[in-house]
């Protein structure tokens, strides 16, 4: 695959974790452009050369279709030549390198041995129908990369307004995306399995202090690290990574950031508590 940019997903809420991915990226060495789909219209000012990229046909018609606008990723279907990161991701080799060699739809996650929010009833079916290893071709929506257009606007168009995908489109957007590259037909490879075998992008199966020593062989170091799902208060090793590119400033926003959000957990769950028992 020769690389030609990178998309990514933010608004204001996001837009520390962005500049983090951004920084990283540009600290490889990669100076390809970034194409961020914005999730609302919370902007920010964003980095050079990045631009925010939005196809108004593909935003009306999930609002004509009440899909959540986590599905803006679709956007992604019409394009080619992109690797795709969530803004919870820091780049450590350049993207170009790891990808050069590589075609079709390419992934780096594990969920392989991790399947369960990667389908419902119905997709599984779906998969399990087309394979008895099914599990090898689904990925985490946050990242993945591909060479080739999967839709146009009429062919997305359909796939959503097919009545069989309608509790997947219902679901968090990593099941209609693995549902719809699926039936696009595209050849899915997960390079964390043979025949490349590179260690865990995702920075959940990092725990200890020696995360390094899993990348001694640069030929099994990831070329990304992903924080989907993980918690960045509990003092992990790796997270280090990703704090190292925040300024002293931007560091304080971050830990008040972490704080506000331990505070709304826990107000969370009491109001959970106060309903449950509220109904005796």
């Amino acid at each position: 695959m020769k690389l030609e940019k990178i998309i990514s997903f933010a608004n204001k809420t996001s837009e520390l974790r962005f500049l983090v991915m951004v920084r990283s990226l540009r600290d490889t060495g990669c100076n390809l452009p970034v194409w961020v789909i914005p999730y609302d219209n919370n902007k920010f000012d964003l980095p050079d050369n990045c631009i925010w990229w939005e196809i108004k046909e593909v935003i009306t018609l999930l609002e004509d279709n009440n899909i959540h606008c986590m599905k803006r990723k679709f956007q992604c279907f019409f394009t080619s030549n992109y690797q795709y990161v969530d803004a919870d991701i820091i780049f450590l080799t350049n993207p170009e390198h790891a990808l050069a060699n590589l075609t079709g739809f390419i992934t780096s996650c594990c969920h392989w041995n991790n399947p369960y929010y990667t389908y419902i009833q119905s997709t599984f079916e779906l998969f399990r129908n087309k394979s008895t290893t099914w599990q090898k071709s689904i990925f985490n929506s946050g990242q993945f990369a591909c060479d080739i257009e999967l839709y146009d606007l009429n062919t997305l168009d359909e796939v959503i307004k097919n009545p069989l995908h309608h509790e997947a489109l219902s679901e968090h957007d990593q099941i209609s995306i693995n549902l719809f590259v699926f039936l696009s037909g595209v050849k899915i490879t997960n390079t964390t399995l043979p025949p490349y075998n590179i260690e865990s992008t995702w920075a959940g199966d990092y725990l200890y202090d020696n995360y390094s020593d899993y990348w001694i062989n640069k030929d099994k170091k990831p070329y990304i690290i992903h924080w989907a799902g993980c918690k960045m208060d509990i003092g992990r090793p790796i997270d280090q990574l990703f704090l190292n590119y925040l300024t002293d400033v931007e560091r304080q926003e971050w830990e008040k950031k972490l704080i506000e959000a331990r505070k709304q957990k826990v107000q969370n769950r009491f109001h959970r508590m106060f309903s449950f028992f509220k109904r005796f």
